[in-house]
């Protein structure tokens, strides 16, 4: 018990003998304090390692490894990690989504192909209006632009809202047959044409995946499919540019909007037509316009022996 007692005041004393360790009057304290409860204590010094039995390595002893090729076995692209859409900086919607028609399907009168600002959209909530295969693709056919994609239907299938939004128009038209077009939430448009019955009404607010209306061939039609456009303020967008129409669904989920996607309209604007009038042949129309009728044949789908009718116009540029 008295021991006990006499190591617990040693330890109180040690505390400001300790503040002093950096002196010399603290050291040799120290010293005997350790070697009082440790008996036998001495002190040791540790040698530095003896690094002279390990073999030497130099660079030159590194068969074949320079810096230039450990750089280039490294990827030569590192790819690129998809942007989280809960913290993707969507756009706001524009100034000219004040303007709400329920007849017209471009009100706005935009013209997007020398924009400078880059729009992101979220596309991620899409839903396929038509799961069926394509029958007719985005771009010319013969002298006329298709400002859409058109996806194969039966009579009576149902056709899907693509996204969420707004039901804008609903009604009938000598081309598009009955059609729909809503705005979306994200700020894009979508036009469904030649349907056989229409299954909601203007100002109808609308999930993505419910039925706008059923399949049909109404309108300048050859045939049962689905007409889809994608717009934005009122200008088309090539629908491959956001769906991949093997698999239905978006190619990135978020779309960049930009002056390239308009970029098609450049190559539009430089289409000429000739309309044909009463002694009009293929020959007097490649004269006057200085284009062969080879040319004008493969740029109108026509051959030599087409009966040329008053009024039809024939592409040369």
């Amino acid at each position: 018990m008295l021991r006990k007692l006499i190591i617990i005041l040693l330890c109180i004393a040690c505390i400001p003998v300790y503040a002093y360790s950096q002196n010399s009057f603290g050291k040799k304290v120290g010293s005997k304090l350790k070697k009082f409860f440790i008996k036998g204590y001495t002190e040791q010094t540790v040698a530095a390692p003896d690094y002279s039995r390990l073999p030497e390595v130099t660079y030159s002893q590194l068969s074949g490894v320079t810096l230039e090729s450990i750089f280039f076995e490294l990827p030569q692209e590192i790819p690129a990690l998809e942007e989280d859409i809960r913290f993707a900086d969507f756009s706001e919607l524009p100034e000219e989504y004040d303007i709400w028609s329920n007849s017209s399907i471009n009100p706005y009168n935009v013209s997007l192909v020398g924009m400078k600002d880059t729009i992101k959209v979220d596309v991620s909530g899409y839903c396929p209006p038509s799961v069926k295969h394509v029958t007719s693709n985005w771009g010319f056919r013969k002298w006329k632009f298709h400002y859409g994609i058109d996806l194969k239907v039966h009579r009576g299938d149902t056709v899907r809202n693509a996204f969420d939004g707004t039901v804008r128009i609903t009604r009938r038209d000598r081309g598009y047959g009955y059609f729909v077009v809503v705005r979306h939430d994200n700020g894009l448009e979508t036009l469904y044409g030649h349907l056989n019955k229409i299954l909601v009404k203007p100002d109808q607010k609308i999930k993505a995946g419910q039925a706008v209306g059923m399949g049909g061939n109404t309108g300048r039609s050859t045939g049962y499919h689905l007409h889809l456009e994608f717009r934005y303020l009122g200008n088309p967008i090539n629908p491959n540019d956001i769906v991949d129409f093997q698999t239905h669904t978006v190619k990135k989920p978020v779309l960049l909007i930009s002056s390239n996607t308009f970029a098609y309209k450049a190559e539009i604007d430089k289409i000429r037509y000739w309309t044909v009038r009463k002694g009009d042949t293929l020959g007097r129309i490649a004269y006057r316009t200085g284009v062969s009728v080879s040319k004008l044949c493969k740029l109108n789908g026509i051959t030599k022996n087409t009966i040329l009718r008053i009024g039809r116009k024939i592409r040369y540029t």
